[in-house]
């Protein structure tokens, strides 16, 4: 099922912004579509990544873009193992 594209600066389940460095190259809405491979840092992931992705695809400078439910894996600030989705995607008229 097609799902929306992820960009930098989208949220996650538990809060956590995806901070890139994404595919610069590609924009959506003037932003860095996010990649597999990015930095994610938040209240709940002090440190992650976004580890697995549906869009496999669609890849931008050679890594696969994220989009609605692609997967973060991370240590919270106790840490502990912390897994995650990226679920704020308002990108809806861009889907993979």
């Amino acid at each position: 099922m097609p799902t929306p594209i992820a960009t930098i600066a989208n949220l996650t389940v538990t809060g956590d912004v995806i901070l890139g460095p994404g595919g610069f190259t590609t924009l959506v809405k003037g932003l860095p579509v996010a990649c597999m491979g990015d930095l994610v840092c938040g209240p709940m992931c002090i440190t992650g990544a976004i580890t697995m992705t549906t869009a496999i695809n669609k890849l931008v400078k050679g890594r696969p873009t994220a989009n609605l439910g692609s997967l973060v894996m991370g240590i919270s600030p106790l840490g502990f193992p912390i897994s995650t989705a990226v679920m704020i995607c308002p990108n809806i008229n861009r889907i993979v």
